[in-house]
Parts: C-alpha cells; sequence; structure tokens
C-alpha cells in the first residue's frame, strides 16, 4: 500500500520537504518507502531521494528524475518511457521489465542495476 504522506508531498512539488520527511523516516528505522503502482507522470522529481523505494508498476512516463537518487529502487515495470534520469543514481536499482524507451540516462550510474 502507498504511502499518503509521501504521495501529497509528491503531488505539491515539494521535493524539498519529501526529502527531509524520508531522512526523518529513515532516523526513526521505518521500512522502505512504497510508492507502488502510483501515477507520477510528468511530475518534476530532481535530485528526489528515493533511496530502497518500492516503484514497481509506476507510472514515471515523462518525469523529470535528474540527480534523483534511485539506489536498491525496486522499479520492476515501472514506466520510465521519456523520464528525465540525467546523472541519476540507480546502482543496484531493480529495472526488471520497466519500460525505457526514450529515457535520458545520460551520466547515470548504473552499477549493479538489472534490467537495463
Amino acid at each position: 500500500m502507498a504511502n499518503k504522506k509521501a504521495c501529497d508531498l509528491l503531488k505539491r512539488g515539494d521535493i524539498a520537504a519529501f526529502n527531509k520527511w524520508v531522512k526523518e523516516r529513515r532516523k526513526k528505522g521505518k521500512g522502505a518507502l512504497d510508492l507502488n503502482d502510483q501515477n507520477l507522470g510528468g511530475f518534476e522529481l530532481r535530485n528526489i531521494d528515493l533511496r530502497d523505494a518500492r516503484l514497481s508498476g509506476t507510472n514515471l512516463r515523462g518525469s523529470d528524475l535528474k540527480g534523483a537518487n534511485l539506489k536498491r529502487a525496486r522499479l520492476r515495470q515501472a514506466d520510465l518511457r521519456g523520464a528525465n534520469l540525467e546523472g541519476a543514481n540507480l546502482t543496484d536499482a531493480d529495472l526488471r521489465h520497466a519500460k525505457q524507451k526514450g529515457a535520458n540516462l545520460k551520466k547515470a550510474v548504473l552499477e549493479g542495476a538489472r534490467g537495463l
């Protein structure tokens, strides 16, 4: 089940508040953030911290994820078509069966990423 607070912050476009909230959540030892099957298509998500996030089936089509931290994120069957992932950290991310046509992976860190 997707985390309502995370969805609300993302829909408002407040990435600074989202990153701060995620940092506090980690300090409290909370588990991975669940954003499975959410519609985040076309969102401005530059420099967002989505480390370890569950994003399977999530629509990120055309989203701007430039500089995003997606280390160890689970993006199985996510829609990344036309997404800007320039400079994003996708280390050890799971992209199996993700739709990636037209995604910009220029300067992205792809070490250990699966499904590319």
